[in-house]
């Protein structure tokens, strides 16, 4: 089988067209591809070198904010109760709560011991229940001198019942006040 001159070139053509596509098809179009996805991969690689460079800005001011908070927990750490022991804390709980009453000359007419309780991996939570007698304006200068004083405690219960003449403004008081220690200190 012999072909013409014109058969010979539409062959030629056509494997020309084969050569074509196939470069187009295995060679040009992935590599077009890859340049797109390079040039969004350059896109997501400048973000994250921006959001690192921003992280190490941040850094020193990151540790210094660390350091003040050690610094804060420490001093805090200070008010707790000074013992290992609950049983112990719970006394010298109760009696610095008798103390501070009996400075505001509030009649403490009972005071127990309530089961400590932890509150997390370092801490327990050491509750003290009082009831005192007295006139109200003492016994809200005896709340505000246990919540602010030396100590870290929380009035955890609180009930207030008043008694006997209008004109002194007598109130019976029983609240549940709990101090703070740490596991094994």
């Amino acid at each position: 089988m012999t072909l013409a001159a014109r058969e010979k070139k539409f062959v030629m053509l056509a494997a020309a067209s084969a050569v074509v596509f196939a470069l187009l098809n295995w060679v040009v179009l992935p590599w077009t591809d890859q340049l797109m996805d390079s040039g969004e991969q350059l896109r997501l690689a400048e973000k994250k070198l921006r959001q690192e460079k921003e992280l190490l800005a941040a850094a020193p001011q990151i540790a210094a904010q660390t350091q003040a908070l050690q610094l804060r927990l420490d001093a805090e750490e200070k008010r707790l109760l000074p013992t290992a022991d609950a049983a112990q804390s719970g006394a010298q709980l109760q009696s610095w709560l008798v103390q501070r009453a009996g400075e505001l000359q509030l009649e403490v007419q009972r005071s127990d011991f309530l089961a400590p309780a932890p509150v997390s991996e370092k801490y327990v939570r050491v509750p003290v229940r009082l009831d005192l007698n007295g006139p109200i304006t003492q016994v809200a200068q005896f709340m505000n001198a246990v919540t602010h004083a030396d100590r870290l405690v929380s009035v955890d219960e609180l009930q207030v019942t008043s008694f006997g003449v209008e004109k002194e403004k007598r109130v019976r008081c029983t609240l549940v006040i709990s101090g703070l220690m740490a596991k094994g200190a």
